[in-house]
């Protein structure tokens, strides 16, 4: 609830994070795996940029609630938890724009809901990894503009790029669009393994983060 009314607070930047994949996707809808594409990498870095906000703007109430005797770990999942539900609910909508408007010109529509909520599975926690790293919410946003600018321009056939943290919306991408005959399950399945192996990884390190950053030091009784 907390970190719902803190989103709530900064309107403007809500709507325009979750307005940025709908342009991208219009912008293109002409071309389906590109206009698909640029949905969910718009997604994923408005997901991403939620997570960052939300992580910055309670910095200060987390230490203290931390030192008022909260857990860290409930502190630092509850958050993930909050900003996850909202991306999903977004999700939901994006889905059915989606089907609405392409998908019958799709070979596996039933796919849609499944790559965008891995999306933003992913997302969520790299945008609290990036809270992590910088100071304040605007070098943050700028950093994963710039992950997603790479993650968008590069050649996804590259072996290199599968560490990218959304490389698997190309691999879903391919599914959902694409008539791969025999080879369609092994585009599936590579694209579900690679997502979900980033979302627990950069959930387990935005817990651990969390933790050390909330940690009480507790100082000896005086003599």
């Amino acid at each position: 609830m907390v970190t719902t009314h803190e989103l709530s607070r900064r309107r403007g930047a809500l709507a325009l994070a979750l307005l940025l994949p709908l342009v991208f996707y219009l912008v293109r809808i002409d071309t389906h795996w590109t206009a698909l594409r640029l949905l969910s990498i718009g997604l994923g870095w408005a997901a991403a940029t939620l997570a960052l906000f939300t992580s910055v703007a309670s910095r200060s109430i987390d230490l203290r609630l931390a030192a008022s005797g909260a857990s860290p770990t409930a502190l630092v999942l509850g958050r993930h938890t909050a900003v996850l539900g909202l991306g999903w609910i977004i999700t939901a909508l994006y889905s059915g724009l989606v089907l609405l408007t392409i998908g019958d010109k799709l070979t596996h529509p039933a796919a849609v809901p499944l790559m965008l909520l891995l999306t933003v599975t992913v997302a969520a926690p790299l945008g609290s990894v990036a809270a992590a790293l910088v100071p304040r919410d605007l070098e943050g946003a700028l950093l994963l503009l710039a992950v997603m600018a790479i993650q968008l321009l590069v050649d996804p056939t590259a072996a290199w790029t599968r560490v990218l943290p959304l490389w698997s919306t190309r691999e879903l991408s391919s599914y959902i669009v694409d008539s791969l005959g025999t080879q369609a399950d092994d585009y599936l399945w590579r694209g579900l393994l690679h997502g979900l192996g980033f979302a627990v990884g950069l959930v387990v390190l935005t817990w651990l983060l969390g933790i050390r950053r909330l940690r009480v030091i507790r100082l000896p009784e005086p003599q």
